[in-house]
């Protein structure tokens, strides 16, 4: 089985944002599109969970709605250490 980037992870949370925000505003798919900047094939894929969206796009289309985004690098430590030393 294929491991799937972290990045990945981060594009699926964020598109179900933007897709639980159009819910929230009332959006009909046309309107979605247009607020998002998006054409309707892509609101499409958005809509079906398809992981075709870099991370700057869905930034860019979650800002559209209003979806502040905010990201924070932490260091990576090794498997079963506190201190990354191994």
């Amino acid at each position: 089985m294929p491991k799937h980037p972290p990045s990945a992870a981060l594009r699926a949370q964020l598109r179900d944002r933007i897709i639980n925000r159009i819910a929230e505003l009332k959006f009909k798919d046309f309107e979605a599109a247009e607020e998002l900047g998006l054409s309707s094939g892509q609101m499409s894929r958005l809509r079906r969970g398809d992981d075709v969206f870099t991370l700057d796009r869905l930034i860019d289309a979650a800002a559209n709605i209003g979806i502040a985004v905010r990201m924070t690098a932490a260091r990576a430590y090794a498997r079963g250490s506190v201190t990354g030393t191994g």
